[in-house]
């Protein structure tokens, strides 16, 4: 029985992956998927990758051991199905996922199977024929393109990103191999978070399903305008919900029943039973690095497999003591319990109940502005404030209801306790602050230059964390909105002694003379970096006196070097195209030659390979035409050597203006068009 049992579920996973197969070639969207999410499956139905791995991962490793039973107990069909069982879910991880993670655990469940089968199953066809197949595998996957191939090389710290041309055209070297990505660096700080929290609540963890409601008060090393909804781990987010008690049950009870099953190594359905367990421990151990447990699908699926790996039924029935009665009472309860449960959400999801916590706070606040949209304003606040004692942790309710008191007639002062207490629950997110600045816009200014005062500092602390925070184009912004109420400017100016990047930003939004006074501080010129000075003189000769600049260079000859892209700029606009091209040229030691070709590689039929090479060739053969043809194709395809050769090709025609059009598609081509 477990054989067919096995299979199903082998069968089942594979044809996941041949529908996921489906709809990656062909565009189907499956209808059940939610729509507008933060981001989408790149392939599989669940909303992250890494879960539909886990599933193939469970999958793949289950064949293997229904694979060996079906070739050791002659049974043709079974060995075949799970053949192609085995085959698909590897494909779908190899060349169509683009989890590492899942190529990663599809090895690692492999040789788990394989190093605990025994001798007594270990036979020398099947460790030979294991062999090539694997290494055929391996091979395949290494010499094909695909996006995990080059995560999977990421991870090894083998791949290196190199563009020849770019090498050759502005003498720069390769960049170094990508080391160190098995674990990400966001991953280890949000690890780093998460044992934060287990360590103030050692014990009794936080509560099931509190870890997106406790991580903003413990997020330090992972901040980020996102908050994290789970540690990027299923241990580690059982030992922050639950307690590190918990976790060590679970643990012990999993080295029980793989002690416990051991006895049977020597029987003949070994290898098909523990290929069911080793399918469990696969996501299992996934979940060190992943949550591919917390998904409730994938979740009860491993479950299965536990139960089917471990399961021993008695050949001569089994007694039914005190022992016997106990563990069927908790294991009816608790079946009825969900079943009950089951049915609730059912009815909530489909049938147009009210949906349980943290959802219902979702329904409440449509229901809030369907209720304003009728001008029932009264109402609309009323109801969110019997909601909140049900949805306490319900951000976007709290928003809600701050609105409607600031609007028609509500009390300010109570919507200012009301988005306090919306601000106390996350207190990182810089946007939200933003969010509530916006609503009092119009009514009160004033409120919204202290939340926006507030939201920058938050903005900086994220930054200054390593999040992607974009301080300067937030707070500029907040000035070109400020210009509608010009009261707001003096508590914003605040903001811009922050950093002198913010600095920058206020004086480009505000009056000319601001450049002139800004290059006589001290403080303000000692505090900017190589690229911020640059950005400084340009912004200056864009929007202010250009002669005080000159006056600044003049007074100060060590920026010189830093006007040095704002010099190119000026000779372009003078049309001296000739001195700029010469500068970069200088400055990037940007070789515009032609190899020079020894007489057998002018003599032969064919052009000698690569395309210099190829045009030095034609040009010495008195076939400009060609020449030029394949320079056209080469900066058609955006490719850094074409540009060089043309630039090259109008430099010896002496069309300067043309030569610095190639000159620009070059930069641009190698990732220079700022001209630092």
């Amino acid at each position: 029985m477990k054989v067919y049992l096995a299979l199903l579920g082998a069968l089942g996973v594979a044809a996941y992956a041949g529908v996921a197969i489906y709809a990656k070639t062909t565009g189907w969207e499956y209808p059940f998927a939610p729509k507008g999410g933060f981001t989408t499956p790149d392939f599989g139905f669940f909303p992250n990758r890494n879960h539909t791995a886990a599933l193939l991962v469970t999958g793949a490793v289950l064949s293997l051991g229904v694979l060996r039973e079906g070739w050791s107990g002659r049974r043709p069909v079974v060995f075949v199905l799970a053949g192609a069982s085995m085959a698909l879910c590897a494909y779908a991880l190899l060349f169509e996922s683009t989890s590492r993670g899942g190529v990663v655990f599809l090895v690692v469940g492999a040789l788990v199977w394989v190093a605990m089968l025994g001798r007594g199953h270990l036979s020398t066809p099947l460790v030979v024929s294991t062999a090539v197949v694997g290494l055929l595998v391996v091979g395949i996957f290494f010499t094909t393109e695909s996006p995990v191939r080059t995560r999977v090389l990421e991870l090894l710290g083998l791949y290196e990103e190199r563009s020849a041309e770019n090498v050759k055209a502005l003498g720069t070297e390769p960049k170094a191999p990508a080391a160190g990505s098995a674990l990400s660096d966001f991953r280890l700080k949000v690890f780093r978070d998460a044992t934060r929290i287990i360590r103030d609540y050692p014990v009794t963890g936080t509560g099931l399903g509190t870890y997106g409601y406790v991580s903003p008060f413990y997020v330090d090393a992972s901040i980020g305008e996102a908050i994290p909804i789970h540690p990027e781990s299923d241990w580690l987010m059982s030992a922050a919900e639950s307690g590190l008690p918990f976790v060590l049950c679970a643990v012990a009870l999993l080295f029980v029943l793989i002690r416990d099953n051991l006895a049977m190594r020597r029987g003949a359905t070994w290898p098909l039973r523990w290929g069911i367990a080793a399918a469990a421990l696969a996501a299992i151990l996934h979940g060190m690095v992943d949550v591919p447990l917390h998904r409730v699908e994938i979740g009860w699926w491993v479950l299965v497999l536990v139960g089917l790996a471990f399961g021993n039924p008695s050949p001569t029935g089994t007694e039914r003591n005190a022992a016997w009665f106990i563990q069927r009472l908790i294991f009816g309860a608790a079946g009825a319990g969900l079943l009950a449960l089951g049915i609730l959400m059912i009815r909530s999801q489909w049938y147009g109940e009210v949906p349980f916590p943290p959802y219902r706070a979702r329904i409440v606040v449509d229901q809030m502005r369907q209720l304003a949209d009728a001008g029932r304003y009264e109402d609309a606040i009323n109801l969110a404030r019997s909601e909140i004692p049900l949805s306490p942790m319900a951000v976007g309710l709290y928003r809600e209801l701050g609105f409607r008191e600031i609007k028609k007639g509500g009390n300010p002062i109570v919507a200012d306790a009301v988005f306090a207490a919306e601000r106390a629950l996350n207190p990182v997110s810089a946007q939200l602050v933003l969010d509530q600045g916006w609503l009092w816009f119009r009514d009160d200014p004033m409120r919204t230059a202290d939340l926006w005062v507030e939201a920058m500092k938050k903005h900086l602390r994220i930054q200054k964390g390593g999040g992607y925070a974009y301080p300067a184009e937030f707070y500029g912004r907040m000035l070109g909105q400020a210009r509608q109420h010009p009261e707001m400017l003096p508590k914003l100016e605040e903001c811009s002694r922050l950093s002198p990047e913010l600095w920058l930003v206020w004086i480009s939004h505000t009056r000319g003379e601001s450049y002139e006074e800004a290059s006589r501080n001290p403080e303000f010129l000692a505090a900017l970096d190589a690229p911020m000075r640059r950005r400084f003189l340009e912004s200056w000769w864009n929007g202010g006196n250009k002669d005080a600049m000159e006056a600044f260079l003049v007074a100060n000859p060590d920026w010189e070097s830093d006007a040095w892209g704002l010099r190119i700029r000026q000779m372009v606009a003078r049309k001296e195209f000739q001195a700029a091209l010469e500068a970069v040229q200088t400055r990037y030691g940007i070789d515009l030659s032609l190899p020079e070709l020894d007489e057998g590689q002018l003599a032969a039929p064919e052009p000698p390979m690569g395309l210099d090479a190829s045009v030095a060739y034609y040009f010495a053969r008195g076939n400009p035409v060609s020449a030029r043809r394949m320079i056209a194709e080469s900066v058609l395809a955006k490719d850094a050597e074409g540009y060089r050769l043309q630039c090259a090709l109008a430099v010896r025609s002496g069309d300067w203006e043309a030569a610095w059009k190639a000159m620009q598609g070059l930069l641009g081509a190698t990732k220079r068009s700022g001209l630092p």
